[in-house]
């Protein structure tokens, strides 16, 4: 583990003066299980999910402090989830650094965003217990490494998820009316359905397709606004 640990470190760009601490928080506890460890990464993560929320909200508040509070409220949601932090994970390539217990590799675990987002979060618990508590120290590296990344997100719009509540937003702001969404169609067999959906506004439609209903009118939907309405798209964004 030494040098996976060397080589991790190298990229966070913090060297440990404890390592079992960086350990510990790459260890799932079916790892620990199966090895008798006597840790995993559950505790750090505990105090770890605080602290990346703290260093996400800061940066938030600094860059776009000027952004309605809804909107503010949406982009914190997107930007402390499973699929934004598992995002930050693999930029580090985490995940191949995760030590899961036999079963749970067979079981895709380590492919698993939550438990990227566990991780990460336990790993900057480490660094902020290993660096003597010094959440200034935390907070420089955290944005060192990952500001230009959270910026560009809230730039692209990447926090929008409901793309149907949107679309009905523009469209009732320019036609008074709703989009219509018509199942066209549903394959395979029960338990892998692919579904294919239509929304239709005016004279508009876009067919999109999806594992279950709603994510193929949400995919409709999304593709309704980049192709139709992305200007306004792009205003409504700030």
């Amino acid at each position: 583990m030494g040098n996976s640990l060397n080589q991790l470190q190298d990229r966070i760009k913090y060297c440990f003066k404890n390592s079992r601490l960086l350990e510990m928080s790459l260890t799932h506890i079916s790892h620990s299980k199966e090895n008798k460890l006597p840790y995993n990464y559950e505790r750090l993560e505990f105090l770890g999910d605080s602290i990346v929320n703290f260093l996400l909200v800061d940066l938030l508040y600094e860059k776009f402090s000027r952004l309605p509070l809804g909107k503010l409220a949406m982009i914190k949601a997107y930007l402390i989830s499973e699929q934004f932090l598992s995002r930050l994970a693999k930029k580090w390539d985490l995940p191949k650094f995760i030590k899961v217990g036999k079963n749970e590799e067979i079981k895709g675990r380590r492919e698993s965003s939550s438990v990227h987002a566990d991780v990460f979060e336990a790993v900057w618990a480490a660094i902020y217990i290993d660096s003597g508590r010094s959440i200034d120290f935390v907070k420089r590296l955290f944005r060192y490494h990952f500001e230009k990344d959270v910026t560009e997100a809230i730039k692209n719009g990447d926090f929008y998820t409901d793309f149907k509540t949107l679309l009905q937003e523009i469209t009732q702001s320019l036609y008074r009316e709703k989009p219509t969404y018509r199942l066209l169609k549903s394959e395979g067999p029960a338990h892998e359905q692919t579904f294919t959906v239509e929304c239709r506004i005016k004279d508009f439609k876009t067919t999109a397709e999806g594992k279950t209903k709603k994510e193929a009118e949400q995919k409709a939907a999304k593709k309704m606004i980049e192709q139709h309405f992305k200007e306004i798209f792009e205003k409504k964004k700030f």
